[in-house]
């Protein structure tokens, strides 16, 4: 499978959207949830990027049914659910943006359906492991067909595991190992996130297929060594 690398951004200005095009990037994550970024601005983005050969996924808000049709309708490839818990919830996604009689999406005159002419297609529907129960479920989630994808998060997954499961944090690299595994046997692409360059090829190396990397926090890093590098 084709190593991907792309970025993950809340703030997907016309300039990083034309340099991402430009470098050859495989895909964008906007980062819609608990941030300002709107339905409308990731609209632009799909119709920006249109024809580039970059992928525009969408970490979605929540798991609201309408929710999911709004991005759905708007032509993204892939819908990234976040905090992810139970097979049901996945199931319900599926449900909720595949047109009849797969699911309940609405033959809605939008973009995704090229304003009505076009009810075939639908985003991927991708998990993001942030949760003790998603790495807990992992099997039952790749076995089921509907997964397209899994992305990792470790900083909400420690979290999670200090709130749940303090005793099992110092095992979190492991547990990620044994759930990136799981979805790999299966044939669900996996995802990990990464700072930099270096970290990149970290996460290839521990058997990802895809990598990210969260782009204002490595402006940030980029800035920074600027600033250490003039003193």
């Amino acid at each position: 499978m084709t190593r991907r690398v792309g970025v993950l951004t809340a703030e997907p200005d016309r300039l990083l959207i034309t340099q991402i095009a430009q470098a050859g990037l495989g895909f964008v994550v906007l980062d819609a949830e608990q941030t300002t970024l709107s339905a409308d601005r990731c609209a632009d983005v799909v119709r920006a990027l249109a024809g580039s050969g970059v992928e525009v996924s969408v970490r979605v808000p929540d798991l609201a049914p309408q929710t999911l049709v709004t991005y759905a309708n708007i032509g993204v490839t892939e819908l990234l659910l976040p905090q992810v818990r139970t097979l049901a919830e996945i199931e319900a996604a599926h449900r909720a943006t595949r047109f009849p009689p797969a699911g309940t999406r609405s033959r809605q005159v939008s973009y995704a359906s090229r304003y009505g002419t076009e009810f075939s297609g639908a985003p991927r529907i991708a998990v993001l492991v942030e949760t003790v129960d998603a790495v807990e479920q992992a099997a039952s989630f790749a076995e089921s067909g509907l997964v397209g994808a899994a992305w990792f998060g470790p900083t909400d997954l420690a979290d999670d595991l200090r709130a749940n499961r303090p005793e099992a944090v110092s095992r979190l690299p492991e547990l990620i190992d044994r759930a990136l595994g799981v979805f790999r046997e299966h044939g669900v692409p996996v995802g990990l996130p990464a700072a930099d360059a270096a970290g990149v090829a970290a996460a290839f190396a521990r058997g990802a297929d895809a990598c990210s990397v969260y782009w204002e926090k490595c402006l940030l890093n980029v800035l920074r060594g600027l600033t250490e590098a003039g003193r």
